[in-house]
């Protein structure tokens, strides 16, 4: 303000020089409004792309634990009709509360968006007929009317029930995605703008070149961090958060893959093993849950190196993990996952003062021409429990 009335003072007679000077003192200071405004505006676009990309991550959570427990359904309610045994019936159950639940909760997240809002509820509907055709054929089994349960299962219901599902998911997640894709590309464009601006204030006087610089900085950063976090995104959506290793959706991915690739061959060969860790709540009761999470890591660690270059091993479950193994037949797949077990149960892990020793029960079975991915984990699944009911720490296979 000094130096517009001084300026002015000067001006009285006609100097055009300092009506020049004031036009251009009143310019910066509308760019330096303009700026901060710019600013403004690129912080909230970014705020904006962060609680959408929170969202998007936690939608996409949710619909990978209700496809997960809706094929734990199937796979249990298919483990009980195959093999008669009451103990599929619980993870069976317990994959119903568990979809169940999920629902509740990605209901909650969508919140008002009406497009997510007709998928959950058409969600709801095909959990509730995968649910009526799975009771169905355990009702009829339970009857001793085992070939009309059979004959169900073989028509594929509680198959196409699971499709519906997992189209229905994968709507929700390309949904949520696009909002995301969007928030993304509002909050770069504003960004760009915004670093734009600033190089057009620095180019207009060397008052503002400092904030320029400065901001310029500050806008490459935001524009860094969301790749980072979009980067980010993307592998903890494929990444088992405590061992490093692909997660049950990349793992199954990674197993329709290879399972394409063996239908391809004119001999097929692919074997697929599942170990879960012996006596795993009893090391978590005595030990605690940071001991329990030690083993796990320790087991991952181990199975790696245990392994081929070219098999694939990643955390399925809790304590369970899956090992797919290309170009293995029976007997190279047991001779793999012997040594694998070997190296799993060679040395305890010293935590604190305590001395945790741990095995693995490992169940394999061979890819047959005409598997579907729930037949294979089914025949394995089956395996496994083999293993455990017949003493644990030991390799089991099924043809």
């Amino acid at each position: 303000m000094w130096l517009v009335k001084h300026v002015a003072a000067r001006t009285q007679g006609s100097d055009w020089r300092g009506y020049f000077l004031i036009g251009c003192v009143a310019v910066l200071a509308l760019l330096l409004a303009g700026a901060s405004w710019s600013a403004r505006q690129s912080s909230i676009e970014r705020t904006a792309a962060e609680r959408r990309q929170d969202q998007t991550l936690q939608v996409l959570l949710e619909t990978d634990h209700l496809r997960s427990a809706a094929l734990q359904q199937v796979r249990g309610g298919r483990g009980y009709l195959l093999t008669g045994r009451p103990a599929f019936l619980e993870p069976f159950n317990e994959g119903r509360q568990a979809a169940a639940s999920a629902h509740e909760r990605l209901t909650a997240l969508i919140g008002d968006n009406r497009d997510q809002l007709l998928r959950t509820r058409a969600l709801a509907i095909d959990l509730a007929h995968l649910n009526m055709v799975i009771d169905a054929m355990i009702k009829l089994a339970d009857e001793g009317r085992q070939s009309d349960a059979m004959r169900i299962m073989r028509s594929g219901s509680d198959r196409d029930a699971i499709e519906a599902i997992t189209r229905t998911l994968d709507a929700i997640q390309a949904s949520e995605r696009e909002a995301l894709a969007a928030s993304s590309r509002a909050a770069q464009r504003s960004a760009v703008a915004n670093e734009l601006y600033q190089y057009l204030l620095a180019g207009i006087g060397l008052l503002l070149l400092g904030l320029s610089i400065v901001t310029t900085n500050y806008v490459r950063k935001a524009l860094a961090r969301e790749d980072a976090a979009r980067r980010e995104l993307e592998v903890f959506a494929m990444t088992d958060a405590l061992t490093a290793l692909p997660n049950r959706r990349s793992f199954m991915s990674d197993l329709s893959r290879e399972i394409a690739a063996s239908q391809a061959e004119q001999t097929p060969r692919l074997s697929l093993a599942i170990f879960d860790i012996d006596h795993f709540k009893r090391i978590n009761d005595r030990f605690g849950h940071p001991a329990g999470d030690a083993v796990i890591e320790e087991v991952a660690k181990r199975a790696k190196s245990a392994l081929r270059e070219n098999d694939i091993v990643g955390r399925i479950g809790g304590e369970e993990f899956g090992v797919i193994l290309p170009r293995a037949d029976l007997a190279s797949a047991r001779a793999v996952c012997g040594r694998l077990r070997e190296t799993i149960a060679g040395t305890p892990v010293v935590r604190d003062d305590a001395i945790i020793a741990f095995t693995v029960s490992v169940g394999i079975t061979q890819f047959q021409a005409e598997d579907d991915i729930d037949h294979l984990m089914t025949r394995a699944d089956a395996a496994l429990y083999d293993a455990k009911t017949s003493g644990r720490n030991q390799v089991r296979t099924t043809a």
